[in-house]
């Protein structure tokens, strides 16, 4: 979406191994990804105008848990910001972390995966 709107867009993800398997998916889908994808402590003082965030967890809090570090993540974007997660996961176990105080104030505005071609940028 964001790469066929001609936006510039980063990604970031907490974990190295998200960020390989986002990588080798952008790979194997022809798409953009040299320069895209970026654990959240290797794009510290880099910003972007779009930023993808990938928080895929199922169970404990992990690198939600560190404030900081979350911080850092959170504000990188200069226009817009996507997080991809679970409602589920972050209503249960997110919800006492800076991403779920935030997902909480926004919380009319999530988007389920199939209602992302809608969105207009």
């Amino acid at each position: 979406m964001l790469q066929a709107a001609k936006k510039h867009f980063r990604i970031i993800t907490p974990y190295d191994a998200q960020r390989s398997l986002i990588e080798e998916g952008l790979k194997n889908n022809q798409l953009e990804w040299e320069d895209k994808c970026f654990n959240v402590d290797s794009f510290q003082g880099n910003e972007e105008d779009y930023i993808v965030i990938s928080l895929v967890r199922s169970r404990a809090l992990g690198f939600l848990a560190d404030k900081r570090r979350t911080n850092v993540m959170l504000t990188r974007c200069k226009k817009g910001m996507f997080i991809c997660t679970s409602q589920r996961f972050m209503q249960r176990a997110g919800s006492d972390s800076l991403v779920g105080n935030l997902l909480g104030y926004y919380e009319n505005h999530w988007v389920e995966k199939d209602e992302l071609e809608k969105i207009e940028l």
